[in-house]
């Protein structure tokens, strides 16, 4: 196979690997993210995986403290707009959690830095199994599945990472992903 029909088949034009991914691939990546063969190995980099469950923590904290900032923004814009528009507008009004939560997660993690303000705090950046930047679709999913497991499980999810060398939640199992240390933030 030449160079240009590999590259159409791993999204890229001149055959070598994107370092992002474009869509959400099939059940063959899930199986295979059980495994992380092309994430950082924690023998071979011990530094991207040394405090990194704190740092994760610490860095959820924050962006919660972010997300409660602009909670409290837009229930004033909202409350404002219900207002003007005679309370027509209230009923939405339930909608603003979930939506400013998937949103901030998803489009920080799907974008160019893999991380969230908190993670980059932190210097924590979000990978797919294979070490690839995650696209949108996917920081969505790992999104959603960290409040599937983590709300019903509580603190289940953080434990699973206790038990294995790339400090990965169950979250991150399902989702294919893989979070490093880009830097060493004391």
């Amino acid at each position: 196979m030449d160079d240009a029909q590999d590259g159409a088949q791993n999204g890229t034009q001149d055959g070598r690997r994107s370092d992002t991914r474009a869509s959400f691939p099939s059940s063959d990546y899930f199986r295979q993210s059980f495994e992380a063969d092309g994430a950082p190995n924690p023998t071979d980099n011990p530094a991207a995986f040394r405090g990194l469950l704190r740092s994760r923590i610490l860095a959820f904290f924050a962006d919660l403290a972010a997300i409660i900032v602009l909670f409290f923004a837009a229930s004033i814009l909202f409350g404002i707009l219900g207002v003007l528009s005679l309370g027509v507008l209230w009923p939405g009004f339930g909608l603003i959690m979930p939506v400013l939560f998937f949103a901030y997660f998803t489009m920080t993690l799907g974008g160019n830095r893999s991380a969230t303000p908190g993670m980059q705090w932190q210097g924590v950046e979000m990978r797919t199994w294979d070490g690839l930047r995650p696209g949108y679709v996917q920081a969505f999913v790992q999104t959603l599945l960290f409040y599937i497991t983590a709300t019903p499980l509580f603190g289940l999810s953080l434990v699973v990472a206790l038990f294995n060398r790339r400090k990965r939640c169950l979250h991150d199992y399902f989702s294919g992903s893989v979070f490093v240390r880009t830097n060493r933030a004391q």
